[in-house]
């Protein structure tokens, strides 16, 4: 049975891959007005901050509609989704801070790009 509880949790997950592929036509945009390499893309704080929270979402929404699913899904996968989710939104931070520090088209350190 569908119920608005069910809705708003499902909208996280749809909304997440939703940002996922907004971020990969961004970046696919921006790399053939920049001339850069796909390489280069995935290195910049730029594209990988969106990217990694829009993967935030989806995580988070795979966590709860497991939590709420009659029957519950199994502990070790709502356990692996709010995982995913956790380390997919440190690296967003982390991209962000970095972003702001040095630039958001300044290369993640240790990245190479040509």
């Amino acid at each position: 049975m569908t119920t608005l509880q069910r809705v708003f949790i499902d909208a996280f997950w749809v909304f997440g891959l939703a940002g996922v592929l907004a971020t990969l036509s961004y970046m696919s945009w921006y790399r053939g007005h920049s001339r850069w390499s796909w390489t280069r893309m995935f290195g910049v704080p730029r594209t990988l901050c969106p990217l990694c929270l829009s993967l935030t979402l989806a995580c988070i929404g795979m966590a709860l509609s497991g939590l709420m699913w009659l029957p519950a899904a199994p502990w070790w996968q709502t356990m692996a989704w709010s995982m995913l989710a956790v380390l997919f939104g440190a690296q967003a931070v982390a991209y962000a801070v970095a972003g702001r520090r040095r630039g958001w088209n300044t290369p993640i350190e240790g990245t190479k790009h040509s």
